[in-house]
């Protein structure tokens, strides 16, 4: 069968993050919890609470195949610190740090928007995202003020699905509103683990995209144990995906 679908991670795939003053972010999230709170604490105990909700954050994406909600990232946070803060100061902090990403916005990688109109011409396109502390509503937003989102017929963004990659529902969901079998579609992105043995799980094709970074996870790494991840093809640049889809569909 032909392949009439494409679809790609968001970071480090169709955008990269600008640098960010995370020392300020921190001594604002300090200020944020200690009013909301009453309590005095210091740089360190919320460096260390910080840790543990990352830390907590990283181990259900990994084994649970879900990303934690600013919500609930927040409160492994206050259980660190043993404290609590009034449900609606808690809504406060956590649309801030949703919507942080607004403030200092991704970048595009330089040649996607030259491609996309090319792509999207030839192919149904999807965007399939884990989100992290920032929901897929900033997300869609960043992409329609770039002016992408039309080009994409579907946007799956683990939040709101409450799968992330490389579990199959997060591909499948995705493939279902693109009228796609597996065999007929291809995901690109830079994560080995999730996005191309998530899509190869599938029986999709999975490209590794290295514009950005290069992930270099391997066998022997913890989730899961003892797989060795291979893609179907590793591309540095987005303008070589006509050509690489062109020679799988048998017209090069």
């Amino acid at each position: 069968m032909s392949i009439n679908a494409i679809t790609f991670d968001f970071w480090q795939t169709l955008y990269k993050n600008r640098p960010v003053d995370h020392s300020a972010r921190l001594y604002q999230l300090k200020a944020d919890i200690e009013r909301g709170s009453g309590q005095s604490f210091t740089v360190e105990q919320i460096k260390a609470a910080v840790g543990v909700a990352r830390d907590t954050w990283s181990r259900t994406w990994a084994i649970e195949h879900r990303t934690l909600s600013a919500h609930e990232w927040l409160t492994v946070m206050l259980a660190a610190l043993e404290t609590s803060i009034p449900a609606t100061h808690l809504h406060d902090i956590e649309t801030r740090m949703e919507n942080s990403l607004l403030e200092v916005p991704p970048e595009p990688v330089t040649e996607i928007a030259a491609v996309l109109p090319a792509l999207a011409a030839r192919y149904r396109l999807g965007v399939i995202s884990d989100t992290g502390l920032t929901p897929g509503r900033v997300l869609r937003q960043i992409l329609e003020t770039d002016g992408f989102a039309g080009y994409f017929t579907q946007l799956t963004f683990s939040d709101e699905i409450g799968r992330s990659k490389p579990h199959p529902d997060a591909f499948l969901i995705t493939l279902d509103k693109l009228n796609a079998a597996p065999e007929q579609a291809v995901h690109i992105g830079d994560l080995l683990r999730t996005d191309v043995l998530g899509a190869q799980g599938v029986g999709m094709r999975g490209v590794q995209y290295v514009g950005v970074s290069r992930d270099d996870w391997s066998m022997g790494q913890a989730y899961p144990p003892e797989t060795e991840v291979i893609p179907d093809a590793v591309i540095a640049s987005h303008t070589e995906l006509l050509p690489l889809l062109a020679r799988w569909n048998g017209a090069g």
